[in-house]
C-alpha cells in the first residue's frame, strides 16, 4: 500500500496556488526580454522560491498523494493479447535474408 494521503482542500488550494506560481514563474523566466534584463529574471526566479516555500507548507505524503493522482496511472489490468511481431520480411529491416548468412570463402 503507498505510503501517501490525498490532500485536504485546505492543501489542495495551496498545492495548486503552488503549480500556477511555478509556472508563471518559469515562463517569465524563458521570456527573452526578461533575459536582457536581469532584475526581472530574478523576480521571476524569487517566484519559484515562493512557490517552492508554500508547496513544502504542505506535508509531504498530501504532496506525494497530489503528485500520484496528477501522473495519471491508469488501473492496470490482465493482457488482452499478445503483441503483434511480424517476419523478418514484413518488418522489411534486412537482418534475415534466406541464404546470407553462410560464410563464404573468395
Amino acid at each position: 500500500m503507498p505510503d501517501y494521503r490525498q490532500p485536504t482542500p485546505s492543501e489542495k488550494i495551496k498545492l495548486d496556488k503552488s503549480h500556477a506560481m511555478m509556472v508563471e514563474g518559469i515562463n517569465e523566466e524563458k521570456d527573452p526580454i526578461n533575459r536582457l534584463m536581469p532584475t526581472m529574471s530574478k523576480a521571476a526566479r524569487d517566484q519559484q522560491k515562493s512557490a517552492m516555500s508554500l508547496r513544502n507548507s504542505v506535508s509531504e505524503k498530501a504532496r506525494e498523494g497530489e503528485a500520484y493522482n496528477d501522473a495519471g496511472y491508469k488501473k492496470g489490468g490482465k493482457v488482452k493479447k499478445m503483441a503483434k511481431g511480424g517476419s523478418a520480411s514484413s518488418r522489411a529491416d534486412g537482418c534475415a535474408v534466406k541464404g546470407k548468412t553462410r560464410g563464404r570463402m573468395v
